[in-house]
């Protein structure tokens, strides 16, 4: 979720600030609905990347109502918003899944080291000289 998450509020962001031309063309409403999208889209831009925080996910559900709501002023963008709520869900549930296979990897990556680690250890012990070994005289020495 750290990454996709983001990433889809991003391209929220992009998508409802390219609506802004298409709400002052269509629209009789005036600058009234550019402004509020031109808003919206800003807080979607901040919101990827507040997202990471611990409340971030559900700043994003908010987001995504307020983008489908927009579909009142552009009524394009009540499908796009339905389409990027669809997409939000899928990166809610497959992202958690992500994050936990991530956590999952880095534990049994840590184990294998540790046990490697171990194993050189055990292996560099009984490769060690003991005492009054030969191998540990230079040339020359008397033996």
């Amino acid at each position: 979720m750290k990454v996709l998450l983001p990433a889809i509020l991003l391209l929220e962001a992009i998508v409802v600030a390219l609506a802004i031309p298409v709400a002052l063309a269509v629209d009789d409403r005036g600058p009234t609905s550019a402004i509020v999208l031109g808003v919206l889209a800003v807080l979607l831009a901040l919101g990827s990347g507040a997202v990471r925080r611990p409340r971030g996910v559900a700043v994003g559900w908010v987001l995504q109502g307020l983008v489908v709501l927009s579909g009142l002023l552009v009524p394009a963008l009540a499908v796009l918003g339905l389409v990027f709520l669809g997409v939000w869900v899928l990166g809610v549930i497959y992202g958690a899944k992500g994050d936990a296979l991530a956590a999952q990897n880095r534990a049994t990556e840590a184990a294998w080291q540790a046990e490697q680690a171990g194993k050189a250890a055990t292996a560099t012990a009984s490769d060690a000289p003991g005492p009054g070994s030969t191998e540990d005289r230079g040339p020359g020495s008397a033996g």
